[in-house]
């Protein structure tokens, strides 16, 4: 599957990534990772270039960060924000595949993939060319969700249940992390850690992650067969609740490191 994103879902996407349970995922991330000076690193799945600044300032200009993307605007995005933060010198950006990287064995200290694998159809092959292009000793860090883990307030649970159930769909793997030590191994890594992230909001904002996945999951509802008037009616009643104590969402992210022998 390739995953494309127009300019509006680029937009939305940043004001996804500013967000502060976002932003505190990445920084557990990176925490996990402990990129260093001079190291070289590869941002699979790059989107619009967060978390390739963040370590493209962690490797200093001694080090370098590749980053590819299969979508050419979270590219476009990308590239301003490089541009922006004054990084172009130890950034490189272009598309790529997850299960096809071009380039050339163990180039990379560190690859990371951040809610890029629940995409991929030929998992193995994604996680054996991570572990191809490694390094001896070099790390991989993958973050990514289990759908089933998801809790959201509403005043219909079984509405939400079949909502949900349909937004399963837009994803290869909705259910990859309990698969991922075995998968892992396969790939010849050594799972190390593994750690949880959760996502949470107690109020209802647009900007947040959970207020910018509520139209595409009521859209992809709808493409799977949920009727319209049944999707939007969970839309309307998850933006109505402002009032305090009256919005919850929770989902899990899964931290996954492992290492090359």
């Amino acid at each position: 599957m390739t995953v494309r994103f127009d300019a509006q879902a680029a937009a939305r996407l940043e004001r996804m990534y500013a967000a502060p349970e976002i932003v505190e995922q990445r920084a557990r991330t990176r925490a996990a990772l402990r990129a260093r000076p001079g190291e070289r690193g590869l941002d699979v799945g790059c989107g619009p270039g967060f978390l390739t600044c963040e370590l493209a300032r962690e490797v200093g200009p001694t080090g370098h960060v590749t980053a590819i993307d299969a979508s050419p605007e979270m590219l476009d995005a990308a590239r301003a924000r490089v541009a922006r933060e004054g990084l172009a010198d130890r950034v490189d950006l272009g598309p790529g595949d997850a299960a096809r990287l071009s380039f050339p064995n163990a180039a990379f200290d560190f690859v990371v993939g951040v809610q890029v694998y629940l995409y991929v159809p030929t998992i193995e092959e994604a996680l054996a060319e991570a572990a191809r292009v490694l390094r001896p000793g070099g790390r991989l860090i993958v973050v990514d969700t289990d759908w089933d883990s998801c809790v959201w307030l509403t005043s219909d649970r079984e509405r939400h249940r079949r909502v949900m159930e349909a937004h399963g769909g837009r994803f290869v793997h909705a259910h990859l992390p309990p698969r991922l030590p075995g998968l892992l191994r396969a790939a010849g890594l050594t799972p190390a850690g593994v750690a949880v992230i959760p996502v949470l909001s107690l109020r209802y904002d647009p900007d947040s992650f959970s207020g910018g996945i509520i139209g595409p999951t009521r859209d992809w509802a709808i493409k799977q067969g949920v009727p319209r008037e049944e999707a939007e009616a969970w839309e309307a009643d998850l933006r109505g609740r402002t009032a305090d104590g009256d919005y919850f969402f929770s989902v899990n992210r899964y931290l996954f490191v492992a290492t090359k022998p």
